[in-house]
């Protein structure tokens, strides 16, 4: 059994490689360096077309002639083509040259040398930035079913889910959020006071929680519970094939696992918004009482003055798109999750950290087109 590889110089520029007979790894195969050494000595090639004629049977041993020939063409930036090579034999190349540049050394620098660190962050942006794309599109596909009643979802499921994110959350909203009001009136009472003006503190209390803190607290907090729970329990999903059993079976994933839980989530937020701006203004006033001469009459009827309806509707509405966001994400690290126990745990955190970040981003948005608008 032999394969043999003949090299035939079309034109000045270009050169052609026939690939024929069966290649076996016991077999007498062409050795590759033989046909570089003629490519490279002339000079003056720029493409080389690598054919099959009259192809046999082949195994890995093919594949390692022409990753060689690859390799060698490519480091003196002579094209290489196989498009009337067999398909897995072009498939299994790419994925060989592809497993060789990603190899790294001991140390764990890459083997090719330095790494350009602004083209990776650009190319994993880039990546990750395309794949939330065709997720959303997904999700809205689906949510568009869903609303036209072509699919449906389990009642029982949903309401645990709804459980989970919104009861069990609200120990944790509560400690938060009373400390980050009792925070903040603590501050302002040691600056006001200086003025004679700590019955402003209400004020600032007041529209601080109503329209920044509390939708924000609550959403850093879900991110870092519900967020996270949603990738790692669709990340667990993936790592043990569920998601590929559920498709095979005709379930569709969008359906099944992330409409419920972005839909939970949805609805929770401003229940919780609402809960969390409330506990804050009272962690405010707890503050007030003990550091300052002011009733809970006072406090109570300058929080009404100074706190509009505007307000609390700014805070709503950024409570629904940051529910949103958070199970978005959440959702489609898990879906994206590798194979494995670590890959789950990467998945978990990077969803907390890509939602929390995007969730500020957000805030600063909505801070900016508020302003505009006047609101």
């Amino acid at each position: 059994m032999t394969g043999s590889a003949a090299l035939k110089i079309k034109t000045a520029h270009t050169a052609e490689i026939i690939i024929s007979g069966t290649w076996k790894l016991r077999g007498r195969n062409d050795r590759p360096s033989a046909h570089i050494k003629k490519i490279l000595a002339k000079g003056s090639i720029a493409s080389v077309h690598i054919k099959a004629n009259n192809l046999g049977a082949w195994d890995s041993s093919l594949i390692n002639f022409l990753v060689k020939i690859f390799e060698a063409l490519d480091a003196k930036n002579i094209s290489v083509r196989m498009d009337e090579m067999p398909v897995g034999a072009c498939r299994l190349v790419q994925l060989a040259r592809t497993s060789e540049d990603a190899k790294v050394r001991p140390n764990g620098r890459a083997r090719t040398g330095t790494v350009d660190f602004i083209k990776n962050i650009g190319t994993h942006c880039r990546d990750g930035a395309e794949q939330f794309a065709f997720f959303c599109g997904d999700l809205w596909r689906g949510t568009r079913d869903f609303i036209r009643g072509k699919t449906r979802i389990r009642e029982e499921e949903f309401a645990v889910i709804l459980q989970d994110v919104g009861v069990r959350a609200l120990p944790i909203v509560t400690l938060i959020s009373f400390l980050v009001g009792l925070i903040i009136s603590f501050i302002s009472i040691l600056q006001l006071s200086k003025f004679g003006a700590s019955i402003y503190v209400a004020d600032l209390v007041g529209i601080a929680m109503m329209r920044e803190m509390g939708c924000l607290m609550t959403g850093v907090i879900m991110s870092g519970r519900t967020g996270a729970a949603f990738a790692a329990n669709i990340g667990a999903m993936v790592a043990n094939d569920e998601v590929d059993a559920l498709q095979t079976a005709g379930f569709s994933k969008v359906h099944f696992l992330v409409i419920p839980r972005v839909l939970a989530l949805t609805m929770m937020m401003p229940l919780l918004c609402v809960f969390s701006s409330f506990v804050g203004v009272f962690g405010g006033l707890c503050s007030s009482m003990f550091m300052t001469k002011l009733t809970i009459t006072q406090y109570c009827t300058q929080t009404a003055n100074a706190v509009c309806i505007g307000d609390f509707c700014v805070g709503i509405v950024k409570s629904v798109f940051f529910g949103l966001l958070i199970a978005s994400i959440g959702c489609s690290r898990g879906l994206r999750c590798g194979r494995s126990a670590e890959a789950v745990g990467l998945a978990t955190t990077s969803a907390v950290v890509v939602s929390i970040t995007a969730i500020i981003a957000a805030d600063a948005l909505f801070a900016v087109i508020f302003s505009m608008l006047n609101i």
